[in-house]
């Protein structure tokens, strides 16, 4: 494995649809994970991953456990949850499947906050990942974070627009072997390669905190900048 991960221009992840404002305890709000390989070549797998994390405005203490962040099976239309745990080696990890060349697909999310969470910032990220043929890590071309408000149970938010993206995040760091979900955004078996074959690249905990640690030393420069 390389020290880390390249990154593979033709193959991007992004979100779109998370709304910029949740008021807490107002249910689910769906969003999308879209995924687009604009290249000629196929990537018999590529592991999938979205991170959400929410931290209190004033003492930017962690509140991510009051977050709820799930993907719909594509073929059975069930809901799973993905680990919000950045201490977990499967911390966002979502599943793996094929990615075939010009090929372009989307996966549903939602997302819930608990009542009780207090008015927050919070912030999403996506990734995928794939082995080289030299079991090198691989990344998708997607630098950017999603940033969104918590407000208070009881709110009223207003116009709620879509979160656009907000720039930069941190370099990810190597990562190890983690996850190994099947997932099929197509309807079918998508025909990906075996764990003996092929690494299991999964979304792990050093990326959520190196990511995360990223995303929150921008805002907290960005609202000082704003108040100087």
């Amino acid at each position: 494995m390389t020290e880390e991960p390249t990154v593979d221009d033709k193959l991007t992840t992004g979100l779109s649809g998370l709304p910029s404002k949740i008021v807490a305890g107002s249910g689910y709000h769906g969003f999308k994970l879209n995924v687009s390989n604009k290249g000629d070549n196929s990537y018999e797998r590529v592991d999938l991953g979205v991170f959400t994390s929410a931290w209190d405005e004033d003492t930017f203490d962690d509140v991510t456990p009051h977050l709820t962040l799930e993907y719909k099976d594509p073929e059975t239309g069930a809901w799973h949850d993905i680990s919000l745990d950045g201490e977990s080696a499967t911390g966002g990890y979502l599943g793996y499947t094929d990615v075939k060349a010009k090929e372009s697909f989307a996966i549903d999310l939602r997302l819930s906050v608990a009542k009780a969470a207090p008015a927050s910032s919070g912030y999403a990220i996506s990734i995928g990942l794939y082995a080289d043929e030299n079991g090198n890590c691989v990344a998708s071309q997607d630098e950017t974070f999603y940033e969104f408000e918590i407000l208070a149970a009881g709110s009223k938010p207003g116009d709620v627009p879509e979160t656009k993206p907000q720039g930069g995040r941190e370099t990810l760091p190597d990562t190890k072997p983690a996850g190994n979900t099947p997932i099929n955004p197509k309807g079918t078996l998508a025909a990906t390669g075996s764990s003996s074959m092929l690494p299991t690249i999964g979304i792990v905990s050093g990326i959520t905190i190196v990511a995360g640690a990223g995303v929150v030393f921008a805002l907290k420069r960005r609202r000082g900048d704003a108040a100087a």
